[in-house]
């Protein structure tokens, strides 16, 4: 009886194997590994660039600085460069990502 059970196991087994062997590879989705980095697959990360308002308030009403920050690079690596503003409460807006080929704006955003 165990001989016939392992033999219906292995038979599932074998038949999982080959469904996923046939199944289609699923696309490199987009996806955020971290705060400010947008990857567009496995080995392509970016830094995301924001708009940046600093408030004084925790109401958000007196706004006292805004500035967006900017897209550097040198061959292939790229970084953000982030502009000076007061200390108060923050609010960032991604505005795009900062590729290689330059400012990138995601289909999902």
């Amino acid at each position: 009886m165990s001989l016939k059970v392992m033999g219906v196991a292995i038979a599932g087994l074998m038949t999982s194997m080959m469904a996923g062997a046939a199944a289609p590879m699923p696309t490199l989705q987009q996806y955020y590994p971290g705060e400010g980095i947008y990857c567009m697959g496995r080995d392509a990360c970016y830094p995301i660039a924001y708009q940046r308002e600093v408030y004084s308030d925790a109401a958000l009403t007196n706004l006292i600085g805004s500035a967006s920050d900017g897209c550097s690079q040198s061959g292939d690596m790229v970084w953000i460069t982030t502009p000076q503003l007061p200390t108060g409460y923050e609010v960032k807006t991604p505005m795009w990502v900062c590729s290689p080929m330059g400012p990138y704006l995601p289909l999902d955003w």
